[in-house]
C-alpha cells in the first residue's frame, strides 16, 4: 500500500519489497560509515558463547553485537538450575575479554527491571539511562562498562571444575539460548506480550525514477515503538520526507496501541530533528571513539 497526502510529494510505501528495504539500508549504512571514517560497523566480529555442562548440554549462553568499537550484550541466559553459581558472570567476562581483544572500548547492555540490573552493576556496569515508555509500568535500563580501563580478564586462572564456555554461532545453539531467555519473558510479561506483541514495520519512499530516497524501520513491543533506522537521501533532505516517515510510523504505532516511541541517536546524526519532533533525551553514552556520543530518546504519545 502507498500513502500520499499531497500529489506533489513522493509516496510512503508501507509494504516495500526486500530489494527496496536493502536499498534503504545501503543508504543508511553509507551515511553512518561516511560519518565515522568507515568504522561504524567495527569490529565486525559478533561474539556468541555457550555454556555446556559435563555431558555437553547447553545450559547457558550469551550473544553480542558491535557498533563503532562498542559491544552490546544482546542475550544472556543461564539455566535456572545453575543460577547463583557465577556462570552468568563467567559468560559476561569472557565476552568482554574477546570484545576487548577485538578492539572494543566499552560494553553496553539493555535489561528490563525484572531481569538483571543488579547483576550487571555487580560486574562493573554503570547505569546510564532508564526508559519508562512501556505499558504496565515496565521499565528498561541501559548500562555501560568501559573495557579500555580494565585489566584483561584472560589473566585470571581457569577453574577446571566449572562448566566450559566455548564460541558457538550455529543456529541450533543460538536457538537454545534465545528460547531460554524467551522463557524468562513468558514468566513475567506473557499476558502483556499477547496484548502488545512485537510487530516489525518497514517504510520506504521512492522518487519518480523508482529510486529509494528514504526509509524507516523498527518494531513495536510492550506498547513502545522502537525506531532502528531513519534515513533520507542527501538530495532530498530539508523537504520534509524525514518528517513524513516519522509521522507515519507514529501513526501506525498508535493504531497498534503504543503509548511511546524510542530511538537511539548518535551525535553525528539528526539529534536536533528528533528533538524538534518531540523526542527527549533520557540518557547518554560516551562509550565511543572521537568523542562521539549516543543519545537515548523517548516521546510519549
Amino acid at each position: 500500500m502507498n500513502t500520499r497526502s499531497d500529489s506533489s510529494r513522493f509516496s510512503i510505501i508501507t509494504n516495500p519489497t526486500d530489494d527496496e528495504v536493502k536499498e534503504f539500508q545501503k543508504g543508511l549504512d553509507a551515511y553512518n560509515m561516511g560519518r565515522t571514517n568507515g568504522e561504524f560497523n567495527s569490529p565486525k566480529d559478533w561474539i556468541s558463547l555457550v555454556l555446556k555442562d559435563d555431558e555437553g548440554n547447553i545450559v547457558g549462553g550469551i550473544t553480542t553485537s558491535t557498533i563503532f568499537w562498542a559491544q552490546y550484550l544482546e542475550v544472556l541466559w543461564v539455566n535456572d538450575k545453575y543460577r547463583g553459581l557465577g556462570y552468568g558472570r563467567d559468560l559476561v567476562l569472557e565476552a568482554e575479554r574477546l570484545a576487548k581483544k577485538n578492539g572494543c572500548i566499552t560494553s553496553h547492555t539493555y535489561t528490563f527491571s525484572w531481569q538483571a540490573p543488579d547483576f550487571y552493576q555487580a560486574v562493573g556496569y554503570k547505569l546510564i539511562a532508564t526508559y519508562e515508555g512501556y505499558i504496565d509500568g515496565i521499565t528498561e535500563l541501559i548500562l555501560m562498562k568501559r573495557l579500555d580501563t580494565i585489566d584483561n580478564v584472560s589473566t585470571q586462572k581457569v577453574d577446571s571444575t566449572r562448566f566450559a564456555i566455548s564460541e558457538d554461532s550455529t543456529e541450533e545453539s543460538l536457538s537454545i539460548v534465545r528460547k531460554g531467555l524467551g522463557s524468562n519473558f513468558d514468566q513475567h510479561v506473557s499476558d502483556s506480550l499477547k496484548e502488545h506483541p512485537q510487530i516489525r514495520y518497514k517504510l520506504v519512499i521512492k522518487n519518480d525514477d523508482e529510486q529509494v530516497i528514504g526509509g524507516l524501520c523498527g518494531y513495536t513491543i510492550l506498547g513502545t515503538m522502537n525506531i532502528e533506522g531513519l534515513w533520507v537521501d542527501e538530495r532530498y533532505r530539508g523537504q520534509g520526507y524525514g518528517t513524513d516517515l516519522l509521522m507515519h510510523a507514529e501513526k501506525l504505532a498508535k493504531e497498534k496501541g503504543c503509548i511511546a516511541g524510542q530511538i537511539a541517536c548518535f551525535s553525528f546524526q539528526e539529534l536536533d530533528f528528533l528533538k524538534k519532533h518531540g523526542y527527549n533525551t533520557h540518557g547518554v553514552s560516551d562509550g565511543y571513539p572521537d568523542e562521539v556520543k549516543e543519545y537515548y530518546l523517548i516521546k510519549k504519545f
